[in-house]
């Protein structure tokens, strides 16, 4: 009967991560939609995708003070049903200014989701005793390949108002069904300390800092592979969200082994062997002359990534076991800094330098975490 519920119970976070990823995949081909229908210039386009980060980080440590007080299955089933119903807001804005309000709703619910799904992740990893956390990232890695690539093939036969209608209500069903299966409240609420907001440890900082570096390479991904691609081989916006999709595609196959190989070879190795590779493969996207071959490069670059993040937030909330889900929000929140920095940066940098050599800053963040890596030695089960 235990193993039974715990099943169930690792199903149902699965499908919580697998739905954060499908919506976050859908998003991807109404980008360069929006940017066509919104006629902004890349370094415009770049401030204004700012909100989706702005957003997220701005809730995050709502986020983390809501799971110490009701905990994390209450707080990511809220935040689920939020982001879902938020989704077609920025897909359908028609000026600058409502789209940075709507992208801005949408980001804070995707972060504050994040958070607690993540919170809720880490409970279920340390109730039964083994790495875990690469297993729920693939399964969003598998969600955002999927939300990608079906989204690239119904915007091509049906209008986005359908599309959108269709994810909300998958989203919508999959996450009030699965909320019913996750561990309950009181498994990561109210723990030792009453006090909900505090400064982050040294040791967080460590963690946040790389998390900073993987969260602005996956953000830049996403919101400027399908661009770069567009404008490089004048594809499609559709065809040109199947980049995305490749780099998902390869984050899922890394996350679904990535438990294992952190058990056997330790999360400092994992870390520095998963950012040479995704340097590896960004240079190949980026100096690329064949649209297929720089597509399957993001899925390489992807592959390398994958476990970066999964690694680095298990070890971050084992570094405040009385509050864990606070000391999730302050690693994800630090992450997804670079996600605010990292849009409007390499918008910037696209308008001087071309868009392929602004991605390029992202083989020097991988860099920076081969050297580093050494701070994930937090994530050891």
């Amino acid at each position: 009967m235990m193993k039974r519920k715990q099943l169930a119970t690792r199903l149902a976070i699965a499908s919580m991560f697998l739905i954060h990823g499908v919506i976050t995949g859908a998003w991807v081909p109404h980008i360069p939609l929006a940017q066509q229908r919104l006629g902004a210039d890349l370094a415009a386009f770049g401030l204004a995708l700012l909100a989706l980060a702005a957003g997220a980080v701005t809730a995050m440590p709502i986020a983390g003070s809501l799971i110490h007080k009701h905990g994390s299955a209450r707080v990511t089933l809220a935040t689920g049903i939020l982001f879902c119903l938020s989704f077609p807001m920025p897909a359908l804005a028609g000026t600058i200014g409502w789209f940075v309000a709507g992208l801005a709703i949408f980001g804070a619910a995707m972060g504050a989701m994040d958070v607690a799904m993540n919170a809720q992740a880490l409970a279920y990893e340390k109730q039964i005793g083994k790495p875990v956390m690469s297993l729920f990232h693939g399964m969003y890695s598998a969600g955002a390949m999927g939300g990608a690539g079906l989204s690239a093939l119904v915007l091509g036969q049906f209008s986005a108002h359908t599309h959108l209608a269709g994810a909300v209500v998958i989203g919508l069903a999959t996450i009030c069904v699965a909320a019913f299966f996750l561990l309950p409240a009181d498994t990561d609420r109210g723990l030792a300390e009453k006090r909900f907001f505090a400064w982050p440890s040294r040791a967080t900082i460590g963690l946040g800092s790389l998390c900073f570096l993987a969260y602005m390479s996956e953000g830049a991904v996403l919101d400027w592979s399908a661009i770069e691609l567009r404008q490089k081989f004048s594809l499609s916006a559709h065809v040109a969200g199947i980049g995305y999709g490749a780099f998902a595609g390869g984050m899922a196959l890394a996350r679904f082994t990535g438990d294992a190989l952190r058990s056997r070879f330790g999360p400092v190795a994992l870390v520095r062997s998963s950012a040479a590779l995704a340097a590896a493969g960004m240079i190949i996207a980026l100096a690329g002359q064949d649209a297929v071959m720089c597509i399957a490069a993001y899925g390489l670059a992807g592959l390398g990534l994958g476990n970066i993040v999964p690694v680095l937030l298990s070890g971050g909330g084992r570094l405040e076991p009385e509050a864990p889900g606070r000391a999730i929000a302050a690693v994800v929140a630090m992450g997804f800094a670079g996600s605010v920095i990292g849009p409007p940066f390499i918008g910037l940098a696209a308008q001087g330098a071309g868009l392929s050599a602004a991605l390029g800053f992202i083989v020097i963040a991988m860099g920076i975490i081969v050297a580093v890596a050494n701070t994930a030695k937090a994530a050891r089960v």
